[in-house]
């Protein structure tokens, strides 16, 4: 069976390197047993365009890699402050890699590229969230700009907790929203195909009934909760209601030309939705218990 799998990858593949997005930990496992290790790697067009890699030598599964040579990785608090292993800040690098500015852009340079701790290198902000492992490994946590901060001052990204939650075969899009909440709550666009067909349901059930329908609710409730928990997301994390909306699109705006979510784009149009799952929360809106949201 696995040498059937190999076989669809050309039959001599033994490696394999993804970037751009996180690859779920479960397809790298499942690559791994059929014997074609996959290696995240992560970088960007400024830093022509790599930063580190894993390699067969130098590998964990999670981490986007150990720095190329030449490259050197810091990771910086909010006041420009070198963290220490394991903390979280913004991830920059200087080496020959980072780019000599943007075209004609001066402002947008200066907001990039910084002088470098020797006084003489330039030091990029590449504008994402991560941290450094003891033995020198990054990982990458999330956007800066997509940072938020709840009511008590926990600070969340909401990038991880969207792609636990999507790892669910019965949700195809997420909006995780929480700035200045006190929990985060979810938007969630169900895949009605995979619900219909594990519930048994007929297609005869229209959708508005499928989002008031008991079974649905309880399906993807424990949907969202299992996966949060097998991604490791933090308990304050966890969205505490969701609500059940129209796929985002970009005929309404809500998708970019290159199939990015336009995050404020959905905020808006959901606004009284949101507004209900915090405020006037009514009966029909799934949410977990105080006692659930509280631990």
């Amino acid at each position: 069976m696995l040498a059937k799998i190999r076989d669809r990858f050309g039959g001599n593949l033994r490696h394999g390197f993804v970037a751009g997005a996180a690859c779920p930990r479960e397809i790298i496992d499942f690559m791994d047993a059929i014997g074609i290790e996959i290696y995240e790697g992560y970088g960007l067009t400024e830093t022509s365009p790599i930063i580190c890699i894993n390699s067969p030598n130098k590998r964990k599964v999670g981490a986007v890699g150990f720095p190329i040579p030449g490259v050197t990785v810091l990771v910086l608090g909010e006041n420009g402050e070198v963290l220490g292993p394991y903390e979280e800040g913004e991830i920059c690098c200087y080496g020959p890699n980072v780019m000599r500015g943007y075209h004609g852009k001066p402002k947008e340079t200066q907001e990039a590229i910084s002088v470098g701790p020797d006084e003489k290198s330039r030091l990029f902000h590449s504008g994402d969230l991560g941290r450094m492992s003891g033995d020198g490994f990054i990982y990458i946590t999330g956007r800066i700009k997509e940072q938020y901060k709840l009511e008590n001052g926990k600070y969340v990204c909401p990038t991880p907790v969207e792609e636990a939650m999507g790892m669910s075969r019965f949700i195809m899009q997420t909006v995780l929203v929480g700035a200045n909440r006190p929990t985060n709550v979810a938007l969630i666009v169900p895949d009605w195909i995979a619900i219909r067909n594990h519930l048994k349901i007929p297609d005869q059930c229209s959708e508005e009934e499928l989002v008031n329908d008991s079974r649905v609710k309880e399906l993807l409730n424990t949907e969202i909760q299992d996966n949060c928990l097998h991604a490791n997301i933090k308990k304050f994390e966890i969205p505490t209601a969701w609500s059940i909306v129209a796929p985002f699109t970009a005929a309404n705006s809500m998708l970019t030309p290159k199939m990015s979510i336009r995050r404020h784009m959905v905020v808006r149009a959901y606004k009284d939705i949101i507004g209900l799952m915090y405020g006037d929360m009514e009966d029909d809106i799934p949410k977990v218990s105080s006692e659930e949201a509280a631990a």
